[in-house]
């Protein structure tokens, strides 16, 4: 009798968690999906998150929410995400390179490995950038200009960013001495560059409206395509032996490891319809920045192999963690 009762029991219990699981996944999202962007309001990454919302949400019959938390180049909210629970309601929209590169800058125990890959969408159209005024008209004008004067400072948006990284290797490759200063974002620092309190920026995007609007040139272009009427020097052109595949690295939507299938799927099928948006495409055709769907297996496939060479790179510039 006494084992007829537990049997009882346990069928009971089976048949009152069972449902619960399985209607939990099937019914995802049953709240708001937060996305955090890992800078400041008014740039390149919260613009792109911001475009998103409409499309993603209707999909997903829930609010889609951008939440900024700036801070170490984004890494801040990278290391929030990388903690927060696996259910699919904490992503992040942001350049995939830190992945491949955080572990070697940042100090951070995380790579490419710890993150569920929802989707890829775009590339950062990363240039340097000077005021329109500025004396140099191309590249190797400014190189010779440098050279003569040492301590030239440019902006970046975050210390160990790609653009310092980059920029790092071409002071190295060059034999330049440059100053960097670091902001939170493309927006402060371009802030900066209009203010003359530094004499170039290594943008993400950010810098599209004013060079159409004439106060800013592009110097060299490091990916994508240059916004300006006149010709513009671009950097596989001027040093071949560049790391290109550091500046081409999508942008993209991941989350937490460990998100469960079914829930992966939905996320997939609807930022997917998101970035298909007239308002997401638009929002990048202003930036200049190309809107191209980046499946999840391919997206790590990429960032899996440059995070293999990274610390190479690094290695050579001086650059690792001591």
């Amino acid at each position: 009798m006494r084992n007829v009762v537990v049997l009882v029991m346990c069928l009971v219990l089976i048949g009152l968690f069972a449902p619960v699981n399985s209607t939990s996944a099937q019914s995802f999202p049953a709240g708001p999906v937060t996305l955090l962007v890992g800078f400041p309001p008014g740039g390149v990454s919260d613009n792109a998150a911001r475009a998103l919302i409409t499309g993603t949400s209707s999909c997903l019959g829930q609010p889609l929410v951008v939440e900024n938390k700036p801070g170490a180049g984004g890494t801040v909210a990278i290391d929030f995400v990388a903690q927060s629970k696996p259910d699919g309601y904490t992503l992040i929209n942001a350049g995939t390179s830190t992945l491949a590169y955080g572990m070697y800058t940042k100090g951070v125990t995380w790579g490419p490995d710890d993150f569920t890959m929802v989707l890829g969408h775009t590339a950062y159209n990363y240039a340097v950038v000077v005021r329109s005024d500025a004396p140099w008209k191309n590249f190797q004008e400014w190189v010779e200009y440098v050279k003569k004067n040492p301590g030239f400072k440019y902006g970046t948006y975050g210390a160990m960013g790609t653009m310092h990284i980059v920029m790092e290797w071409i002071s190295k490759r060059l034999n330049l001495k440059l100053v960097p200063v670091h902001f939170k974002g493309d927006a402060p620092g371009l802030t900066a560059l209009l203010g003359g309190h530094i004499d170039a920026h290594c943008a993400a995007g950010g810098h599209a409206a004013h060079v159409k609007a004439g106060t800013l040139k592009t110097l060299l272009q490091m990916s994508g395509e240059p916004i300006d009427a006149t010709p513009v020097s671009r950097l596989e052109k001027e040093l071949p032996d560049a790391p290109l595949d550091v500046v081409t690295l999508p942008v993209g939507v991941f989350g937490p490891k460990g998100i469960p299938a079914s829930v992966h799927s939905r996320l997939n099928e609807c930022f997917r319809k998101g970035i298909e948006s007239p308002e997401f495409i638009r929002t990048h055709q202003l930036m200049n920045m190309p809107v191209k769907y980046v499946d999840p297996k391919t997206l790590r496939e990429q960032l899996v192999r440059v995070h293999a060479s990274f610390g190479e790179l690094l290695k050579e510039l001086g650059l690792e963690r001591k």
